[in-house]
């Protein structure tokens, strides 16, 4: 990662702009643009926002669109790797434990064995003794009448369709999907979407690009005014020009118990 930021780092300072230039232009912190430009991703939270960002800056230094989605890859294969490694370091740590566990076990039982197999025995004569006697005691226990047998056989029957029916209907509440949010833009503008003060999407939506999120919780859209983006919920369209103006900012709080 550290030869693509590199190559932003070098696209950003031909155009002679200036990382607080950037970062208030895409709304992008400024920590994190550096992060992208030193290869330093982890400091970036999390795959999705490392997506946005990267996509962002890329299209706002004139990156090609084929560039941009090389440097995805390298990304995606670098995660992969790393992926990788992490597996193959737990499964080695999980074999050691398992080979000292295992030594452990041996040594462990090694001078009883002869105690465990004399115990073995005696159960299993034991058991025996037992199953003779049951045997011969099951020659004496009544036989049940029909109408006790055709009762128990009801009671089975209506036990599995109870247990049928409540399968059914975890089933249907498993298949139960929640509504999606969606915002179409119709030109380049600035987004950023809240959830309990927790920032669910922040940056730029390029013409045509939509932006997806299934939620039943409420939530603020912050935008440009005039607003820029069609808003949806399901199938309903939003309204979010209703909402509140502040310097140039549409503030709209989106309830969905309101939008159902």
């Amino acid at each position: 990662m550290k030869d693509i930021g590199n190559f932003l780092k070098e696209r950003r300072e031909t155009r002679g702009v200036s990382l607080i230039e950037v970062e208030k232009d895409l709304k992008i912190r400024k920590k994190y643009l550096q992060a992208l430009e030193e290869g330093n991703v982890d400091v970036i939270p999390g795959k999705t926002y490392l997506v946005g960002y990267l996509r962002n800056y890329c299209k706002y230094l004139d990156v090609e669109e084929e560039n941009v989605n090389q440097m995805i890859q390298t990304y995606n294969n670098l995660e992969k790797r790393k992926s990788v490694k992490k597996e193959t370091k737990e499964e080695n740590i999980y074999l050691q434990t398992k080979n000292k566990s295992m030594f452990e076990k041996k040594r462990f039982y090694l001078p009883v064995k002869y105690v465990y197999l004399s115990g073995f025995l005696i159960i299993i004569f034991i058991g025996l003794f037992l199953l003779n006697r049951s045997l011969k005691e099951a020659q004496y226990f009544p036989i049940p009448s029909p109408e006790i047998g055709n009762e128990t056989e009801e009671n089975i029957e209506s036990e599995a369709e109870v247990i049928i029916a409540e399968s059914l209907i975890q089933e249907s509440v498993l298949a139960e999907k929640l509504p999606a949010l969606k915002l179409i833009a119709s030109s380049k503008t600035w987004v950023k979407i809240l959830s309990e003060d927790k920032i669910i999407f922040e940056g730029i939506l390029f013409e045509g690009e939509e932006f997806f999120w299934e939620t039943d919780q409420s939530l603020e859209i912050i935008t440009e005014y005039p607003t820029k983006i069609e808003t949806y919920y399901g199938d309903e369209s939003i309204e979010i020009s209703k909402g509140s103006i502040d310097n140039f900012l549409l503030k709209y709080n989106f309830n969905p118990a309101q939008n159902i």
